[in-house]
């Protein structure tokens, strides 16, 4: 059969614009042959002949039976549409094993064209008109087999009687559209600005992640916008795609008035986790240098938000380069009482006399309080970084009496400015304290581990106190952690080792009984006698503590040292040999 093929066929002129598929239907309709006739000649699968997978071999057997120039095959006819844009690009714009058509075209002459198998092309440039994708009549899908047969093998509808829709004047949806055509075949043309056809495809697919659910902002439908995974009843819809692409064209097109109207509506839809989640997703596309445009226009935004007071400064944009903070015009009062540890009565009373900015917002049903930051960096440069015995301790993380603790041990020093009363301490001083026994980063905290607060409650009545915690810090006794990611920084997020806590236990109990002695209770277990044998003997031999610690509610202790134990045993030992 093969070598007799050409001659045995009716050979037709392809047209310019016509899908080399399309053609070959159209070829054995005229012939009167099965599809699969020219589908084996040609060595090609069914999957490759309907979606204009044409091979160089394929390709040279069907220009010995078309009629003109051997050239007359251009990319224009669609051979191997998926190498010509690129197998990611392919597989988001190439529709596969279905047709659609305008019903104008068709009627003025019936091929199917090239143009029709990209699915983000859904409106013929020619007649304004959205391209028809299910049989008018069933709303069935239609093969390409079944459009060159023009009649519908399911119900019998002839697509020539498709009554044509009415033009479409949304402006918008018209030139992203013809933007599609003009670029089609000229990829490396300027699709927007700083933007050719696959850029511009990379660009849209992750700027969908800001528009789903969004309004339809073209005006074209009045629905939320559907872009993932582009379906409508379990198929792709050209539809949605063209709108989808159309948005994103507008949200470009004034760039960036339109760019930020996009995300103003973005953030008021978008809350929690979903707006972390697509805001990420969309950062993807600062991966590419191409479009350090976007990224420019992008961290403005949220410079301007954080300035308002919308989002915080551990938003993912922040997160992602924290050096953009440095841009920033006002911050959140919280915030500058954690880095500064000024008490937000001194904030307040700083700018009744002027010398803060402190702007007031009612943002979702809270007072939000936003400081300037230039005035406040004037004021943190002026003043001399003296800071009150309250602010000490919010930046340590502890209460006014530990404070005084710290202070009496002499880890800070008071400071008197000229005759006032009030005592003042050096921040500088204060934040060398809290770097020297701030804990190590790490991204999970151990069972062994207890807090900071922990610690002091859980020890307190063995007289393990923050001074103990500190000294042990710097003799390396205790090395504290603290969990990744936490903005704060004050040893109320320091997490201790309970082993190495115990450990110091007994250095703290070893020292006092040089110091003062052993407790009562010692005694007993050293001397292996009871508690009322030992205070009798006490009592009979007029033996007295060395040392009497009388606690606040009233209990006291007793402490012996070594000499004073020496006597107690040796009346033991000589009791007992008289027994």
């Amino acid at each position: 059969m093969s070598g007799n093929l050409k001659k045995a066929l009716i050979s037709p002129v392809i047209q310019s614009n016509e899908s080399i598929s399309g053609f070959l239907h159209r070829v054995s309709k005229m012939n009167y042959h099965r599809y699969s006739y020219l589908n084996n000649f040609l060595e090609l699968s069914v999957y490759q002949a309907q979606n204009n997978e044409i091979n160089l071999k394929a390709l040279e057997k069907i220009n010995t039976f078309i009629l003109g120039e051997n050239d007359s095959i251009t990319e224009k006819n669609g051979y191997n549409l998926e190498d010509f844009f690129g197998s990611e690009l392919a597989s988001k714009i190439i529709l596969k094993n279905k047709v659609k058509y305008c019903p104008q075209c068709i009627k003025e002459r019936y091929y199917h064209r090239t143009i029709w198998c990209i699915t983000p092309i859904h409106l013929c440039t020619n007649h304004n008109v959205m391209l028809i994708d299910l049989c008018p009549q069933c709303n069935r899908s239609i093969n390409l087999g079944t459009f060159t047969n023009q009649i519908c093998e399911i119900c019998s509808f002839n697509f020539e009687d498709t009554k044509c829709p009415d033009p479409i004047d949304n402006n918008i949806i018209i030139q992203s559209q013809q933007q599609l055509v003009n670029n089609l075949w000229e990829k490396e043309s300027c699709f927007i600005q700083n933007c050719n056809f696959a850029q511009y495809f990379r660009l849209a697919y992750l700027s969908f992640h800001l528009l789903i659910g969004a309004v339809d902002f073209t005006g074209m439908t009045f629905e939320k916008l559907t872009i993932f995974y582009n379906q409508f009843k379990g198929k792709k819809s050209g539809f949605n795609l063209a709108v989808a692409l159309a948005n994103v064209y507008w949200m470009y097109l004034d760039f960036p008035k339109h760019f930020y109207i996009v995300l103003d509506n973005f953030l008021s839809r978008n809350k929690g986790s979903q707006r972390y989640e697509r805001l990420k997703a969309f950062e993807d596309i600062f991966n590419v240098q191409d479009f350090a445009w976007v990224q420019d226009a992008y961290n403005s935004y949220f410079i301007e938000q954080i300035d308002k007071g919308n989002v915080r400064k551990d938003f993912s944009v922040f997160k992602r380069k924290p050096s953009l903070l440095a841009d920033r015009r006002k911050i959140r009062r919280e915030e500058v009482r954690q880095s500064t540890g000024i008490a937000f009565d001194k904030l307040h009373e700083l700018n009744d006399y002027n010398e803060l900015k402190i702007e007031t917002k009612y943002i979702n049903g809270q007072h939000r309080y936003l400081v300037e930051k230039t005035p406040l960096d004037g004021y943190l440069k002026n003043r001399n970084c003296l800071i009150s015995k309250k602010e000490v301790g919010l930046i340590i993380g502890v209460t006014s009496d530990s404070v005084q603790k710290i202070i009496n041990a002499g880890y800070i020093t008071p400071i008197r400015v000229a005759y006032s009363s009030k005592v003042l301490f050096q921040i500088q001083e204060v934040n060398n304290l809290i770097q020297d026994c701030l804990g190590e980063c790490l991204e999970g905290i151990s069972p062994s581990m207890i807090s900071f607060h922990s610690v002091l409650a859980k020890y307190s009545k063995y007289a393990f106190t923050i001074l103990e915690i500190i000294s042990f810090t710097y003799s390396s006794h205790l090395n504290p952690c603290r969990i990744t990611g936490k903005n704060s920084y004050s040893l109320a997020d320091n997490y201790y080792d309970e082993g190495e806590v115990k450990t110091c236990m007994e250095i703290l109990k070893k020292r006092r009984q040089d110091e003062k002695g052993l407790y009562f209770s010692d005694v007993m277990k050293l001397l292996k006698i009871g508690e009322k044998r030992l205070w009798r003997l006490l009592e009979e031999q007029g033996i007295k503590a060395d040392y009497i610690l009388v606690m606040k509610d009233g209990r006291k202790r007793y402490y012996f040292k070594e000499e004073t134990v020496s006597r107690i045993n040796k009346y033991v030992e000589l009791s007992e040999g008289l027994s």
